[in-house]
């Protein structure tokens, strides 16, 4: 059976006159409604997380600093990420989401998708575009410390670098990642150069796009990619299926459309199934239009459901 986390608590991770806000949840749940795929979705229930979960991978003093720009107000960067009442709440509400939905991908050996989860650009001790906690980094962590799952595969589409994970990271030889992005954006870092270092060195890799890219070259480089992710043995895959790589997003100049979010999760349900005990959680990622939401996510959940379809015949 397929898990969606589809609580409205999700919806309060909405930053007042901001692209990231909770439309994009509501729009997806609308979306679902409309097409009639929730009867066929078993919910994941939202809660907040715990301070020792948050410090799994963010600092106490950036915890503490969180807590008190709850009351203060103003930014939580350098402009991108604005502090509002009830913003600690909301934050933690994703991670404890994110890691209800770890903990029942685990123990159904299944697939859980979360919407407005995968806000890949936090560091340990920092907010960064429009993201305050890191629910991916802490996920990984969370895995290895509770599950004894060490050896990962991150798989990241949103148009942006998802530079909180990758450079959290660099050095770790047991977290593959793959994350396309565009190239000459924020944050403006992953180069395809960059592979990992140390005994990661050859674990990741980055797929920068220019502008104007489209679905017949991105899936010409995922045919590649196909390549790396046959050499490689993981337990758990992590999916940020950001929608802002999609044409027409207010913030990217990328020029692709749902095909691509369809292929990588055909790919990753099979890799998922043959190593990882059918084990991935699936993260919304980024992505400002909302009917580019409606169409990517509802193209992954469809994905999803057709495998299920397949193996369960539940339609």
């Amino acid at each position: 059976m397929i898990y969606v986390a589809l609580d409205d608590l999700l919806s309060l991770y909405s930053f007042p006159e901001h692209p990231f806000n909770k439309q994009r949840y509501f729009a997806f749940k609308d979306a679902l409604e409309k097409k009639g795929l929730i009867r066929y979705l078993k919910k994941v229930e939202s809660r907040e997380a715990k301070r020792d979960e948050l410090l799994l991978f963010h600092t106490k003093e950036y915890i503490e600093f969180v807590k008190n720009k709850d009351k203060e107000g103003g930014y939580l960067d350098y402009g991108d990420t604005p502090a509002f009442e009830g913003i600690f709440r909301a934050s933690s509400i994703i991670v404890g989401t994110t890691l209800n939905c770890i903990d029942k991908a685990i123990q159904e050996n299944t697939k859980v998708f979360t919407p407005v989860g995968g806000l890949h650009h936090a560091y340990r001790d920092r907010a960064s575009g429009f993201c305050v906690f890191n629910d991916i980094c802490i996920s990984i962590n969370y895995l290895r410390k509770k599950y004894g799952i060490e050896k990962i595969l991150y798989f990241d589409i949103d148009a942006h670098h998802g530079d909180g994970v990758y450079y959290s990271f660099i050095e770790d030889q047991d977290l593959y990642i793959v994350d396309f992005h565009q190239r000459g954006i924020f944050p403006g870092t992953g180069s395809k150069t960059e592979k990992g270092i140390g005994k990661a060195s050859g674990t990741k890799l980055n797929i920068e796009l220019t502008a104007g890219t489209t679905d017949e070259i991105f899936l010409g480089e995922l045919k590649k990619i196909e390549e790396f992710l046959n050499t490689i043995k993981i337990e758990f895959i992590l999916f940020q299926a950001g929608c802002d790589s999609l044409a027409d997003d207010p913030i990217t100049f990328l020029n692709l459309t749902e095909r691509v979010h369809q292929g990588v999760t055909g790919i990753l349900i099979e890799i998922a199934d043959k190593q990882a005990k059918g084990r991935m959680v699936v993260f919304g990622g980024g992505g400002y239009s909302l009917s580019n939401i409606k169409k990517g996510w509802i193209a992954v959940i469809e994905e999803l459901l057709k495998y299920e379809k397949v193996k369960e015949r539940i339609f």
